[in-house]
């Protein structure tokens, strides 16, 4: 006979864990902390976390019992992990974690319904008592079952397991994967297969589109990729300095407000730009590698809505044009009923001869203050090509792509000099006042008004 879960004995325990938990934050968002000092403080918070850490053991059982009956198979969802991702809404790495630590520190039971202790007996221990948490369990369960095989000694794999439950209760999670990582080393025979083959095996990029026509995916890296992508990565991450006109008069630097996820985002699409600049990517399918967009003409007239790539995204028309000034885009433009009114052409893009010779005459981004060297610029036209702006030096000028994305909306404009070199005006001051240099080397190429 099925009974709801709320009338059995567990499922009470569960309604009153629930009440005591509404109890507890009423009495904290009543005030009831502010009595605490900061030792009390923290203390509180370390008595939480230990309660915390106990929840999985309801877990472990709970799957225990799941697995042993098949619920995933009767419910039509195959496996447990992907049972677990669709009922509790969680994602697959979290599901993973869950179904291996109670694999490794749940109680066992036997086909014969004996009862067995947890393969990880003393790691399971720890966690009864609240000492070390989910986290911690996953990295010592993961690091002992890469040397679980056959031919390793128990008795240096029960050593380690006491070893890595005591500095669990030590040790954050970052330090306890590196004293992890070192057992697992120290205790690999000769002969084992080494880590550097299963990273090997296990790389993985994927990426997906979503709706809403951003990109989402998931890596893997081997040790080198990861440290090559890292020292690529880093040196485009730091923080800029944007100069804008202050209040009052004057220029007034403005700290960079991106956060250092979007740095990372905006390094890895400057090396993208970088190697669609440099036109030596593998071709495809017999072109080389070319993104088509198509839009309507009253759109691309007033830069409003957007235009769709071959392969169905989205873009801005706003963003078009920005990738259309670098990369190799060829935009097709449709009338009303949808009959093509152009095929564009990239003819916008400066050519080899043209780039070098911006290079050799700005020395780099020409934004004043930009150290970027010209491989890492992009070339921007002063008069957009859009409007009639032509495709040659005396309209054009280098631009990292930091700045060259965000110069207008700072109030930065740009202008040739009579000397032929770029001068940059921000908005809202006398240009009769404002020239700084950027300079490289002996040259001084950049100058802020005139």
């Amino acid at each position: 006979m099925d009974l709801e879960p709320g009338t059995t004995p567990v499922g009470q325990r569960l309604t009153a864990l629930a009440d005591a938990l509404t109890l507890l934050v009423d009495e904290v968002e009543a005030g009831g902390l502010d009595h605490l000092d900061a030792t009390g403080l923290v203390g509180f918070l370390q008595d939480l976390e230990a309660v915390r850490n106990r929840l999985p053991l309801v877990d472990h059982r709970a799957l225990r019992d799941a697995a042993q009956r098949d619920v995933a198979g009767t419910l039509g969802q195959g496996r447990l992990t992907r049972l677990l991702t669709q009922a509790l809404r969680i994602s697959p790495g979290e599901a993973h974690r869950r179904v291996r630590a109670s694999e490794q520190v749940g109680d066992r039971v036997t086909g014969l319904g004996e009862h067995q202790a947890p393969v990880r007996a003393e790691l399971a221990a720890a966690q009864r008592t609240g000492r070390i948490t989910p986290e911690q369990v996953d990295i010592v369960c993961r690091g002992l079952a890469r040397v679980d095989l056959p031919g390793y000694e128990p008795a240096a794999l029960i050593r380690g397991e006491h070893d890595l439950t005591e500095l669990a209760a030590l040790l954050g999670p970052r330090d306890l994967q590196v004293c992890t990582d070192r057992f697992v080393e120290h205790l690999d025979p000769d002969g084992s297969r080494p880590q550097e083959q299963l990273n090997e095996d296990r790389r993985h990029v994927e990426l997906r589109r979503g709706r809403d026509g951003s990109w989402r995916g998931e890596l893997r890296l081997t040790g080198p990729l990861g440290a090559k992508l890292r020292a690529v990565l880093l040196p485009l991450t730091r923080p800029r300095t944007d100069v804008v006109a202050g209040p009052r008069g004057g220029l007034v630097e403005v700290p960079d407000a991106r956060t250092h996820g979007q740095r990372m985002h905006d390094a890895l699409e400057e090396i993208c730009d970088r190697v669609l600049r440099g036109g030596d990517q593998p071709e495809s399918g017999g072109v080389p590698s070319t993104v088509l967009v198509t839009i309507d003409h009253d759109s691309l007239l007033q830069r409003t809505g957007y235009g769709t790539t071959d392969e169905g995204a989205l873009i801005s028309t706003s963003q078009l044009l920005e990738l259309a000034a670098e990369a190799e885009v060829i935009p097709t433009v449709l009338d009303r009923s949808g009959a093509v009114l152009t095929l564009g052409r990239t003819r916008r893009i400066a050519s080899r001869s043209q780039t070098l010779a911006l290079a050799a005459r700005d020395g780099g981004c020409s934004f004043p203050g930009c150290d970027h060297p010209p491989p890492w610029c992009e070339r921007h036209h002063i008069v957009p090509w859009l409007e009639g702006g032509p495709t040659n030096l005396d309209n054009l000028t280098l631009l990292c792509r930091y700045h060259h994305h965000n110069f207008a909306a700072r109030g930065w404009t740009c202008r040739l000099g009579e000397d032929r070199l770029p001068v940059w005006i921000p908005r809202g001051t006398s240009t009769a006042r404002r020239r700084r240099c950027a300079t490289r080397g002996s040259r001084c190429p950049v100058r802020v008004g005139r």
